[in-house]
C-alpha cells in the first residue's frame, strides 16, 4: 500500500513539472523578426548570406543547417543529412550595415550532399532580440543565382516559395518588417 501511495505521488508530481514546463515554455517571448535572409553568389559562384535587417544592430550570427523537414530520403546506403552535418555558424561583422553578406566557408559540405538534401538559413542575435525570417534552399538553386540576385523563401497559399529578387528589393523588404 505504501509503494502504492509512493508511485502515484511521484506520477502527480511528474505530471505537475510537465505541465509547468509545458506553461513556461508556451508564455516564454518569441524574438520578433526584424530581419530578412538570403542566399547570393560572389562574382566567382560561391554561396553568401545576406541579410537586412531593420534593428540597431545587425544579427549576430547566421546559422545554416540541414532543414530535415525539407529533405528528401535518401537512396539505400546514403548518409542523411540530419546525421552527417553540423550546424554551421557564421559571424556577422558587428558593424556591418544593412544589406550585408557573410561568407559561407566550408559550405557546400564534403562529400557534396545530393541535389534532394535542403538547407535552412537564418540571421539570429545570441540575446533573442530579434530574428530573421530563413531561406530554404538545394543546392541546384546555387546554379542559377547571379552576382546581386537573392534567394529569398516567401509563404504563399501555406506553402514555401522560393524567389530570386534584385538586393535593393531585399532591402525594402526588411525595412518593412518594422
Amino acid at each position: 500500500m505504501a509503494v502504492q501511495a509512493l508511485t502515484t505521488a511521484q506520477r502527480t508530481t511528474a505530471s505537475l513539472t510537465a505541465a509547468l514546463l509545458l506553461l513556461t515554455g508556451l508564455t516564454s517571448c518569441t524574438p520578433a523578426v526584424k530581419a530578412i535572409t538570403g542566399l547570393t553568389v560572389d562574382a566567382d559562384g560561391r554561396p553568401l548570406a545576406a541579410l537586412a535587417w531593420c534593428a540597431d544592430q545587425p544579427p549576430d550570427v547566421v546559422r545554416l543547417r540541414a532543414a530535415e523537414d525539407l529533405a528528401s530520403p535518401p537512396p539505400s546506403g546514403a548518409p542523411t543529412p540530419s546525421l552527417n552535418w553540423p550546424e554551421w555558424r557564421y559571424d556577422v561583422q558587428r558593424d556591418a550595415t544593412s544589406p550585408a553578406t557573410v561568407r559561407l566557408t566550408g559550405f557546400p559540405p564534403e562529400p557534396a550532399p545530393g541535389p534532394r538534401a535542403a538547407f535552412r538559413m537564418r540571421g539570429v542575435t545570441s540575446n533573442n532580440r530579434f530574428t530573421s525570417h530563413s531561406v530554404t534552399f538545394r543546392l541546384p538553386e546555387l546554379s542559377g543565382l547571379q552576382p546581386g540576385s537573392v534567394l529569398i523563401t516567401t509563404i504563399e497559399t501555406n506553402e514555401e516559395v522560393q524567389k530570386s529578387i534584385s538586393l535593393d528589393e531585399f532591402a525594402r523588404l526588411a525595412r518593412d518588417e518594422c
